[in-house]
């Protein structure tokens, strides 16, 4: 009878440590949320940090934010998780890890910037080299951030690819603002990178009036007809990664840089990035982060942090389902479920 009763509690003692070992989002089992690097690592780090402390806060739950080296890391990353892991990745980076795991890796939030829940690839250039279309590029040397990132590199190459446009060599910077700190540095000729409507003043955007797909890549930035900046009484804000790269001190204010960087083309649009969960996360914590993250994003200080100009931009979020990227995964041949 002792023994009997020995056994039991051990058996107890052993289910209870078994139970806690696997309780995700303790210290023993914490929820890791995996960052893709595509602007300034050290920022992407520090900013993603004190976003997973105010989810952690908010929830209760422990979270390890980490930033990872390269693209191709944060896809394994989604591909070897044992329902333990969160993340941000970039449009193709999600479409590639939903098929590699058969459908089980789901979107739940989409990335809204200014408004708009897509974006678009800019191709950047000196507006002293004169490029004025696709074509222009062939034999230029072509700078680009990273070969699993969206704007930066999988949209331009298929877009040259069906335009017969032959790229004369190639720069890899490893981040979208290390390219336009390339372009600048005369590294390349052009780089590609993601792109931002240029943004109406309130009072415009209180009436309606804001950019819309197919309308001047610099609407109300750029005057073409006299060749120089709208005066600033009249000049929309320049939002797109020229803005990211006038915050790195030496490289001069966004006005300097509006005049020396033009938007030779835009390929898109793009459905924006996403958090999403990894196969086998549980159902009732997805639902609480996913609370935690839209009224985190939505207060004062969060959106302070999503939106860092060198973070992702991030000025609010909308509920999706994996049927927001059926047709980006059609255009890039990928199968959908």
């Amino acid at each position: 009878m002792r023994k009997a009763l020995l056994v039991a509690l051990v058996g107890l003692v052993a289910l209870g440590a078994t139970g806690l070992a696997q309780a995700l989002g303790t210290r023993d089992n914490p929820i890791i949320w995996v960052f893709p690097p595509s602007t300034r690592p050290q920022v992407i780090e520090e900013t993603a940090k004190k976003i997973a402390e105010d989810i952690s806060k908010a929830t209760g739950l422990y979270i390890v934010p980490r930033v990872m080296p390269d693209y191709a890391a944060l896809v394994e990353a989604f591909k070897s998780a044992e329902g333990n892991v969160m993340g941000v990745p970039t449009t193709d980076q999600y479409a590639r890890i939903s098929v590699a795991t058969n459908f089980e890796t789901h979107a739940r939030l989409a990335a809204v910037r200014r408004g708009y829940s897509y974006y678009f690839t800019s191709i950047y250039a000196l507006r002293e080299k004169g490029f004025t279309s696709i074509q222009d590029l062939s034999g230029k040397v072509w700078i680009y951030n990273d070969e699993g990132s969206t704007s930066g590199y999988v949209i331009p190459k298929k877009v040259f690819e069906l335009n017969g446009v032959t790229v004369g060599g190639v720069v890899k910077s490893g981040g979208h603002t290390n390219s336009m700190i390339a372009l600048l540095e005369g590294q390349g000729d052009f780089c590609t990178a993601y792109g931002s409507p240029p943004d109406a003043p309130a009072w415009m955007k209180e009436k309606g009036v804001r950019w819309e797909w197919g309308d001047d890549p610099e609407l109300m930035i750029w005057d073409r007809w006299n060749n120089d900046l709208y005066r600033p009484e009249l000049r929309w804000a320049c939002v797109d990664l020229r803005l990211a790269a006038s915050k790195i001190p030496g490289y001069g204010t966004i006005e300097d840089l509006m005049r020396k960087v033009a938007v030779v083309a835009v390929i898109g649009p793009i459905p924006n990035d996403c958090i999403a969960f990894s196969p086998g996360f549980p159902k009732d914590l997805e639902d609480t982060l996913v609370a935690a993250i839209v009224a985190h994003i939505r207060s004062p200080e969060g959106k302070q942090l999503w939106s860092n100009p060198n973070f992702y931009e991030w000025t609010d979020v909308e509920e999706i389902t994996d049927d927001y990227y059926r047709d980006y995964r059609t255009w890039v041949g990928l199968p959908n479920p």
